[in-house]
């Protein structure tokens, strides 16, 4: 038997006994279907219209005849969908047809929003993007994220990154409360960063003004590379945190007797702070590295340098040479500078540098050579060295030997690529070069280093022949290297290589002098090397009767009389 009920909204079947037969299965069927069709009785939230809706319509979207509104039908109540300025017409969704176009119609809408949504948080995380490239690129301590360190940079760049991760997630029709919060977390977050991690970008820390602040160097057209005079300028430290410059006046009490200098550098970073305190420690003659005290947040940070023999003027004509002096105390020998990155930080790579063909290749190698980065300014002297000189051989050359005159303290490489350089450009006559290259190869020769055969050659030219003694010595060393360059001597070294043929023990040494003497030997020479020609070395013995009949026969002198 089979009780069939009805609630007012759909119908309860309750089978006390199993169905069988044909005539129950389709009673079952009949009662199933009126229970699909039957209505349901609601009310539109925007008009209050009786609306009756069949229970098989739960989750399409149904039109209100009368008010012309979209709602979606969820059992018990009507949520309101997307208004309409005039009233449409009512949309059947009794059929399976109708309710498939319903569905894709709230689709599109649905979609359409959220794309919005998406592309207006794509747009904030390229802000987001943008601010934190600024913060890695603009290291000139004007910017206000500038002078963060690379872990705070990376913890903004996450913190961005998260929010505009929510914002893409959370963006949609039912989140547009998330949306505006997070959008104005963001953008709040953004204009208190000056305030989170303030940063001083007044060039003077001290309190000064910048009148009494020195000129950068006159580079103008490639021919004055003086520094202008920097007026001297006291001040107070009272505006530095505390401890700030604590390790200056510690290493001043502790090392009275000794120069102790020190420098706040405006602009410093981990990009560039090797090559500052590598600047610093050769043009101050300093026996030990710069310590450098980093204070963050500051835009900038203390390099103390001791000992030095400089005195403080010299002192800040080097400091002037990194970029602009703000301000000087001669009392506690301190220096504030404001870096020029431009002398410190590779450039990206130009034609100009790399091709002699260029139009500008003198000219863009020649402003490499005002850098204060070593790695660049031995790069731009051996491009010059490679190439031969047909424009601005004055500049170039000038430039060359302020460079040389400089400290540069136990860098081979670098005073060697500048000489090499130097004996390319400048004329073999050239008083003030000659005399440079010159002190270039005793140092060297002090060094226990290799002098260029170039620098030798450039000094054989000279009017005081100064090179004579130090290419004979060169000579003694590797007598096959400097062969050419004694030949080339000519007779004024006649004497010392007689003297070397006869004193020395060394037959490499004892074969380059007889056939020296053979190119440049006179009639003293004839009686040295007729010693030899009856030598138990037979190589010896060969040379010096080579070397007799060459200097016979540029004598005039028969050597059938012997």
């Amino acid at each position: 038997m089979m009780e069939i009920g009805a609630d007012g909204s759909f119908l309860h079947i309750f089978a006390g006994y199993m169905v069988r037969g044909k005539l129950g299965r389709q009673v079952l069927q009949k009662n199933e279907k009126r229970a699909y069709w039957s209505p349901v009785n609601l009310n539109c939230p925007q008009c209050k219209r009786h609306i009756n809706v069949p229970s098989s319509a739960e989750g399409s979207m149904v039109n209100c005849s009368k008010c012309g509104h979209e709602f979606l039908c969820d059992r018990e109540k009507l949520i309101p969908k997307k208004p309409f300025a005039k009233a449409k017409k009512a949309v059947s969704v009794h059929s399976p047809k109708d309710r498939r176009e319903a569905i894709q119609s709230a689709l599109v809408e649905t979609g359409l929003i959220q794309l919005v949504c998406l592309c207006a948080s794509l747009a904030v995380a390229a802000g987001c993007v943008w601010i934190f490239y600024n913060a890695s690129s603009e290291m000139d301590g004007t910017f206000f994220l500038s002078m963060l360190q690379q872990p705070q940079q990376k913890a903004f760049a996450l913190f961005f990154a998260c929010l505009a991760g929510g914002l893409m997630a959370c963006a949609g029709r039912r989140h547009k409360i998330v949306f505006i919060l997070l959008g104005v977390l963001v953008a709040g977050g953004i204009a208190s960063l000056p305030f989170v991690y303030p940063v001083k970008v007044n060039p003077s820390l001290l309190g000064g003004h910048e009148e009494g602040s020195a000129g950068e160097e006159d580079v103008s057209g490639f021919t004055s590379m003086g520094l202008e005079q920097l007026p001297s300028k006291n001040a107070s430290v009272q505006n530095y945190g505390a401890g700030d410059l604590k390790p200056l006046f510690s290493a001043i009490d502790r090392k009275e007797s000794q120069g102790v200098l020190g420098v706040w550098v405006v602009g410093v970073n981990a990009a560039n702070r090797d090559m500052v305190k590598a600047y610093l420690k050769r043009m101050t003659q300093s026996e030990d590295e710069p310590i450098f005290y980093d204070r963050k947040g500051t835009g900038g940070g203390l390099f103390v340098i001791t000992p030095t023999p400089i005195t403080f003027k010299e002192f800040v004509e080097v400091a002037g040479k990194m970029g602009k002096v703000s301000l000087q105390d001669k009392e506690r020998f301190f220096v504030e500078v404001i870096l020029n990155r431009d002398r410190f930080e590779a450039r990206p790579a130009s034609a100009a540098l790399q091709d002699e063909r260029h139009q500008y290749f003198v000219l863009a190698n020649l402003k490499e050579l005002s850098c204060l980065d070593i790695r660049r300014v031995i790069a731009a002297a051996k491009r010059l060295s490679a190439v031969n000189p047909d424009k601005m051989r004055g500049e170039v050359s000038s430039r060359l030997v302020e460079l040389l005159r400089e400290p540069w303290g136990r860098d081979a490489e670098y005073v060697t690529a500048l000489a090499s350089a130097l004996v390319v450009w400048a004329e073999p006559d050239h008083e003030e070069a000659q005399r440079v290259v010159d002190y270039v190869a005793t140092e060297l020769k002090k060094a226990d280093c290799e002098i260029p055969a170039s620098l030798i050659r450039f000094l054989l030219h000279g009017s005081e022949k100064r090179s004579l003694a130090l290419l004979l010595e060169e000579w003694k060393k590797d007598p096959q290297k400097w062969e050419d360059e004694c030949k080339a001597a000519g007779p004024t070294g006649e004497a010392d290589i007689i003297r070397s043929l006869n004193e020395s023990d060394d037959f490499v040494l004892k074969r380059s002098a007889a056939r020296i003497l053979g190119e440049i030997g006179s009639e003293a020479s004839l009686s040295a090397l007729k010693a030899f020609t009856h030598d138990a070395d037979n190589e010896l013995r060969l040379c010096a009767e080579l070397s007799v009949n060459l200097i016979e026969k540029r004598l005039g002198i028969d050597s059938s009389a012997r």
